[in-house]
């Protein structure tokens, strides 16, 4: 009867060792850093702001993965830097509004955009806009993307 015992506390520490095993545990996602640097900014007023895009379709939709909103007032020599953190492995294509009224839509003028825009390593000289493949990036490693602005 001694052994019984330890027999039996031996097979339910099987069991709840094969029961938690048999769950799928996945580690964390490992997440990277987008180092972005914003230039020729012509003033301070307004914010920055940047959307991440993960298609072609989305784009065309304008539905961003992701919105933000920076201040200007960070901007030096017609620069800013920036670095969004925690961004899971994808492709990924940043477009920028300079949002210098602060109404969080590109104002037009008779033809023009009357504010600037930019794309991640891409500086679109068209008049229409740019497909997705122009501007976007396999997010596999800590990133580094230049934006420019163009003002028309």
């Amino acid at each position: 009867m001694t052994l019984a015992k330890p027999l039996t506390e031996y097979s339910f520490v099987l069991l709840v060792v094969f029961i938690l095993s048999s769950f799928n545990i996945k580690s964390p996602i490992k997440t990277y850093t987008i180092s972005i640097k914003i230039t020729n900014i012509r003033n301070n007023k307004g914010f920055i702001q940047l959307q991440l895009y993960r298609s072609q379709k989305t784009f065309e939709l304008e539905t961003p993965y992701k919105t933000i909103r920076i201040s200007k007032q960070n901007v030096t020599d017609k620069t800013l830097l920036y670095q969004i953190k925690g961004i899971a492995p994808s492709n990924y294509g940043i477009a920028l509004l300079d949002d210098e009224n602060g109404n969080k839509k590109m104002d037009y003028g008779w033809l023009y955009p009357k504010e600037g825009f930019g794309f991640s390593n891409y500086y679109h000289t068209g008049w229409s806009k740019p497909t997705f493949s122009n501007f976007k990036f396999c997010l596999n490693q800590n990133e580094f993307v230049n934006m420019k602005i163009r003002y028309m």
